[in-house]
């Protein structure tokens, strides 16, 4: 699983090739040109080789060829397509709906290399192990494919199986993409912006958790222990005793896709119903257990019968601490209140960066979404429109969701979509309202008051016991003469810049200035070096100009 130093630099130049090439051939060369990588020893071969000419043919939006590069690219940079849509606060909310259609699809392997890795993990042939073992896979993505089995008690199952080499390949990609995101940071003022080194990191994590398997079952197992007692909500148990980290077992799910409308008779369903259920499981998992599916789209849940449904994939999972979800119900009861100020302040809870440059400007703007949109947006029950638009203003002044409230806002506007799809009238206000309004009550609860106070007493106690001490070494320090200041400086450099050319132009001047004296002196004493003297102020003539060039060059540019 690990490269030796030069292996991986040896993969990244060929890959790092390969990745130029297909991002000029979508259209991307002048994004290229902007980030330096045009005039770099690879972009110089495929230049001569007639590699980086631009495309030809019909034009396409900006999100159907970064779609169409990503897929040509491989499956690790379709699975940071599908990342970089659940931050429209970055990229844009219309960059982020096209990213959002990216399809982790991708043909099978043949089934003898797949039962390799079941060996390996389980110790057994799946013959052994298994009743029947169906060798055409259910589904195929990138990361694995799911194959439908019975376990010897008869019990039917899906056995989710990861690819050979997977880790290998992706763990290439990252390494390669980290590289590409630090020197984009530093050659496009723009991409600052985003952070790309962040957003790699954050998919690094990411792509990772879902390669562990092991993680994915434990995360199921407590969803499954928070929907046991719901008798809508059906997750699929895993069974641990044939799942490892690359091997996943669990329950089959015998329903289909929530969008077949068309099934919903024969199984006894009512539309509206479920999407209520959609709606209200998303609204528990939030705000009552801080534990939420992050990609809840019609192919990841399953209606079954009578009015049941399955949650499936929830290895892309999001976590919220209590003050989070405190932060968003602040924000929901601001804004069903009409309170602008408040509803500044919860937003600002929920940006991973500090104060807006303009906070007048964002409360304004706040201000006029509340008394001009608020109220048609609450009244239609239309959370994702409402979510839209705060993304926007964000993003006007350069505000960046935490990546734990993107992937909730994600899930929010994405389970929205889906209800509405299946009743359009639905009102997800009215939903999303009462689980709010219950935990604002449950904040003001006495019990709860008396365990914050006694909490915050705990803490006030600590700071008590922790301050004499921090005040005595401070003190030590001081009497030693190690106390020091640290004062750190922006754009200083530039200063330093202007000085020194400063004074490299005053000595210039007075070198002319010393010239023209010293040739003046000569051609007065009417000697033999009087042609000297002339020669002097020729000399003294060619630096003056030079000099006068390079003070208006600078000004102009």
């Amino acid at each position: 699983m690990y490269y030796t130093k030069l292996g991986k630099r040896t993969i990244n130049v060929m890959r790092f090739v390969e990745v130029l090439q297909v991002l000029v051939k979508h259209g991307f060369a002048d994004l290229l040109r902007r980030a330096g990588f045009h005039d770099g020893l690879p972009a110089k071969v495929l230049r001569s080789l007639n590699l980086m000419d631009a495309p030809s043919g019909e034009p396409a939006t900006f999100g159907k060829r970064l779609c169409a590069a990503l897929t040509e690219l491989g499956p690790t940079y379709v699975k940071f397509g599908q990342v970089l849509s659940t931050r429209p606060d970055l990229i844009g909310s219309d960059l982020a709906a096209e990213l959002s259609q990216l399809q982790d699809n991708v043909a099978p392997l043949p089934f003898e290399r797949m039962a390799e890795v079941l060996k390996e993990d389980l110790q057994e042939s799946p013959d052994v192990l298994f009743s029947s073992f169906e060798q055409e896979p259910v589904a195929s993505a990138s990361l694995s494919q799911v194959y439908r089995a019975t376990l010897p008690t008869g019990e039917p199952v899906a056995v989710k199986v990861q690819r050979p080499g997977v880790v290998k390949r992706i763990e290439a990609d990252l390494s390669l993409m980290r590289d590409l995101a630090e020197w984009t940071a530093d050659h496009m003022e723009d991409a600052r912006l985003i952070d790309p080194v962040g957003l790699v990191d954050e998919f690094a994590r990411s792509i990772r958790r879902e390669l562990d398997f092991s993680i994915e079952a434990r995360i199921i197992d407590q969803f499954r222990s928070h929907f046991e007692t719901n008798d809508h909500v059906f997750i699929p148990g895993v069974h641990h005793g044939y799942s490892t980290d690359r091997v996943l077992t669990m329950d089959w799910v015998d329903g289909v896709r929530i969008d077949r409308i068309d099934e919903y008779e024969r199984r006894h369903c009512d539309p509206h119903t479920i999407a209520v259920v959609a709606c209200e499981a998303l609204c528990e998992m939030v705000f009552h257990h801080r534990l939420f599916h992050a990609d809840p789209h019609p192919g990841n849940i399953f209606i079954l019968d009578n009015n049941r449904m399955a949650f499936l994939d929830l290895g892309m999972a999001g976590h919220l601490e209590r003050t989070d979800v405190a932060a968003i119900a602040d924000l929901l009861v601001a804004m069903f209140n009409g309170n602008s100020a408040e509803c500044v302040a919860a937003i600002l809870n929920l940006t991973a960066k500090g104060e807006p440059e303009d906070v007048t400007g964002l409360e304004h703007e706040v201000a006029d979404l509340i008394a001009f949109e608020a109220h048609a947006i609450i009244g239609g029950g239309q959370v994702a429109k409402g979510i839209d638009r705060a993304i926007q203003i964000l993003r006007h002044h350069n505000l960046e969701l935490a990546p734990r409230f993107a992937l909730l806002l994600k899930a929010l506007g994405t389970v929205e979509v889906v209800g509405r799809s299946l009743d359009p009238k639905l009102d997800f206000v009215t939903i999303v309202q009462p689980f709010v309004e219950k935990m604002i009550y449950a904040r003001f609860h006495p019990k709860q008051m008396l365990q914050e106070a006694r909490h915050d007493a705990a803490a006030l106690m600590k700071l008590g016991r922790q301050l004499p001490n921090d005040l005595s070494y401070l003190l030590q320090q001081l009497r030693r003469g190690r106390f020091k200041f640290q004062v750190q400086h922006e754009h200083l450099e530039n200063l330093a810049a202007t000085i020194d050319r400063s004074s490299n132009r005053n000595a210039l001047a007075m070198i002319i200035a010393a010239l023209i004296v010293g040739s003046s002196l000569l051609i007065s004493t009417n000697s033999p070096l009087s042609r000297l003297g002339m020669a002097g102020y020729i000399f003294a003539g060619l630096m003056g100009l030079i000099l006068v060039v390079s003070i208006i060059w600078t000004r102009k540019f």
